[in-house]
């Protein structure tokens, strides 16, 4: 506020000094000093106005480059974040999902069952008793070359074979299906016999005289190994036993290829008969 009265002052001082007579006509020349005095009053620049002026010019310029800059970097780094957000978590998403992915299942083949899944072997009945408390089975002890001693196997065969036929009997034993009690009593094997159809005739497969005991059998054209333990649930021998027959000359088969040893073919009595 002061400083704008201070040029109408300054004039009033530059007129005061022009001299009025009374009487006297004012030149035209003294209000025209007057007139430049005060236009030279009020266009001099004041004290510090034009350094504060280009200050201030000075400052609004530092500070739009400042806002240039900080809006900027804003913007950079929000794009910077944005692309670093969408790319890392497009990889994290990518590599998340390739780490949880489950590998493909490749197709299991098909399991062979045939008669090479059986673990059978030549024994002997060393003894045998009647079942305690059964009236149709025998209690047998029989050798099949292990080391811990006879097997104990249990057999449905008290109404088919005499109790002395069956003492001393050299036999056909399968010896990997899962042990399972029979009236209270654990059986550890089955003796496999040669059946007419409607079962009322049974006799057990004989191997051929002077074959080792505990010697595996073979079937030609079959060469897989034994698993280790025929579960009845999954009724592995039920697939078999349509297959399992002896042929017109008694021999045992399995299809076309015979039950076999080192001394010849195992056989049964009944010839076209079933095998179990």
């Amino acid at each position: 506020e002061r400083e704008k009265m201070a040029p109408a002052k300054e004039l009033e001082a530059k007129m005061s000094a022009v001299s009025l007579e009374e009487g006297k006509t004012v030149e035209f020349s003294d209000l025209y000093a007057a007139f430049n005095a005060f236009s030279a009053a009020g266009s001099a620049p004041r004290p510090g106005a034009a350094a504060g002026g280009a200050g201030a010019k000075k400052g609004g310029d530092a500070q739009k480059g400042k806002g240039q800059q900080k809006q900027g970097g804003e913007q950079q780094k929000k794009q910077g974040g944005g692309d670093g957000k969408k790319q890392g978590g497009g990889e994290g998403k990518k590599a998340k999902k390739e780490k949880g992915q489950k590998p493909e299942k490749k197709a299991a083949a098909a399991a062979v069952v045939d008669v090479s899944i059986l673990d059978i072997r030549v024994g002997k009945i060393v003894k045998v008793e009647p079942h305690p408390e059964a009236d149709g089975l025998y209690l047998e002890q029989i050798d099949v070359g292990e080391e811990k001693g006879p097997r104990q196997v249990i057999s449905g065969l008290r109404k088919f074979v005499p109790i002395e036929d069956m003492q001393d009997r050299e036999v056909v034993v399968i010896l990997n299906l899962k042990p399972a009690k029979m009236r209270g009593i654990m059986s550890n094997g089955m003796v496999l016999c040669a059946s007419n159809a409607d079962h009322t005739q049974v006799d057990p497969l004989r191997p051929p005289a002077g074959v080792p005991l505990g010697e595996k059998l073979t079937f030609e054209g079959y060469t897989g190994e034994p698993i280790d333990v025929i579960n009845p649930k999954k009724k592995l021998l039920e697939k078999l036993f349509p297959d399992l027959k002896t042929d017109a000359d008694g021999v045992a088969k399995y299809k076309d290829a015979a039950f076999m040893t080192t001394k010849g073919v195992c056989a049964a009595s009944l010839k076209d008969a079933l095998v179990r």
